[in-house]
């Protein structure tokens, strides 16, 4: 089974120093990186079992799912879609939290 994690492309560009010194559409269009073809589409086209994640709540079972289907028909992609602001911020709060249990 492979998990993709899709936040549109560029998003590990995201946490770099440049992404909050310069302009937004001007990081966007040096480091964004949007792809042009769904992973959910392309692994469907390779015959792939696939499944897309529709909220985050939806990981753990459609992973169990995904797993016991892999077991039983073959390969398995699962494409968890994400907002790389989103992304930033929750990575930004938990390393937050882990500087201050570390304190």
């Amino acid at each position: 089974m492979l998990v993709v994690v899709d936040n549109g492309g560029g998003g590990i560009f995201s946490f770099l120093p440049q992404a909050s010194e310069l302009d937004e559409a001007y990081f966007e269009r040096l480091f964004g990186t949007p792809q042009r073809i769904d992973v959910a589409d392309l692994a469907r086209a390779a015959g792939c079992d696939t499944t897309e994640v529709a909220s985050q709540q939806e990981i753990p079972e459609q992973l169990d799912a995904a797993l016991y289907n892999a077991a039983r028909r073959g390969p398995a992609v699962v494409v968890v879609r994400s907002d790389r602001k989103a992304n930033l911020a929750l990575h930004t709060e938990l390393e937050a939290e882990v500087a201050l249990a570390l304190g």
